[in-house]
């Protein structure tokens, strides 16, 4: 039996990506949609209302006026397109914002649980899940509590797809959400010996680890899908001869791991700038990459037959 999947990753909050990987269906005619890795965005942005009733906001290097409801409506549109949240409040509450880190992340994760509960909406509407199974994953930098959200929506079909294992035809599929540890300090980081440890959970579920997908948000160390540039002290990029140094930023764990269970299928996200795919053995590892604040959603079109990886290749648009 053949079965065809979708695998996209790193939405990072923009509605334009997650409305184009809803149309996938459409289009390629899948069995399988999975969005999977960093569904949430992190930039909050003020729409600030002025003593004489407009609003005043910063949008994308610009600071714009705007004299309308019909205005601001637009401005939140386009800065939830690109994976931002707007706030409409008064000139105190961003004087707040910047003596309280602890109320922006507040504020944050409650546009984040919003928006997690608007998507879910807009996709049980819009896709057959009857015909088609849809597998959404967090990643490292996505809060826990979009969590709860994602598993309420089991009951119409949607497929929570960790700390289990996911059985579609003869096909099982783990997912690990965390990644090894980055500058950032994002929600789901692991050392590399943490990270093993909930690899090994998982793999020892499986009936036949060489016949299944592991869904890993961390590609593996040491390939073209973890090239990322290397930071300072102060997170910016290392520049040598005018150039920027890319070094591997993968994890070793789920590298270990492939190379023990040499399984079907790797697929990966979180470094944007490395799409591809790498061989590790056997096993075919896959990074679609990201360009979300673009809308450009990118994908990998993966075909399955009989238990065996037939073919692949990437879409975007």
């Amino acid at each position: 039996m053949r079965m065809r999947i979708f695998f996209a990753v790193d939405a990072h909050g923009a509605t334009k990506i997650w409305k184009k990987w809803i149309k996938i269906p459409e289009i390629y005619e899948v069995d399988v949609l999975m969005l999977c890795g960093d569904l949430t965005g992190k930039v909050l942005v003020p729409i600030v209302k002025q003593k004489d009733n407009t609003y005043e906001v910063s949008y994308i290097g610009k600071k714009l006026k705007l004299s309308s409801k019909q205005e601001v409506d637009a401005v939140r549109e386009k800065l939830a397109e690109i994976g931002q949240y707007a706030i409409v409040c008064e000139e105190s509450m961003v004087e707040s914002f910047k003596v309280s880190p602890e109320l922006v992340e507040k504020i944050i994760e409650q546009k984040i649980q919003e928006r997690m509960e608007e998507w879910m909406e807009f996709l049980v509407t819009h896709v057959n899940i009857n015909k088609i199974k849809v597998i959404i994953m967090p990643g490292n930098d996505d809060v826990y509590s979009i969590d709860p959200i994602i598993k309420s929506y089991s009951e119409k079909g949607i497929i929570w797809c960790l700390d289990n294992v996911v059985k579609i035809d003869s096909v099982e599929i783990i997912g690990l959400a965390h990644t090894n540890p980055t500058p950032w300090n994002t929600p789901r980081e692991a050392t590399e010996r943490e990270l093993i440890r909930m690899i090994e959970s998982l793999a020892n579920k499986l009936e036949t680890p060489e016949k299944a997908i592991f869904n890993f948000h961390a590609p593996p160390y040491g390939t073209q899908l973890d090239l990322a540039p290397e930071l300072d002290r102060n997170k910016k990029p290392v520049i040598v001869g005018g150039q920027i140094r890319y070094i591997h930023v993968g994890s070793k764990a789920v590298r270990k791991a492939i190379e023990k269970y040499q399984p079907l299928l790797g697929l990966h996200g979180h470094i944007h700038e490395s799409p591809g795919v790498a061989k590790i053995g056997k096993t075919v590892c896959i990074n679609p990459g990201s360009e979300y604040s673009e809308g450009i959603l990118h994908g990998y079109i993966i075909e399955i037959e009989n238990g065996e990886l037939q073919n692949y290749w990437k879409v975007e648009g």
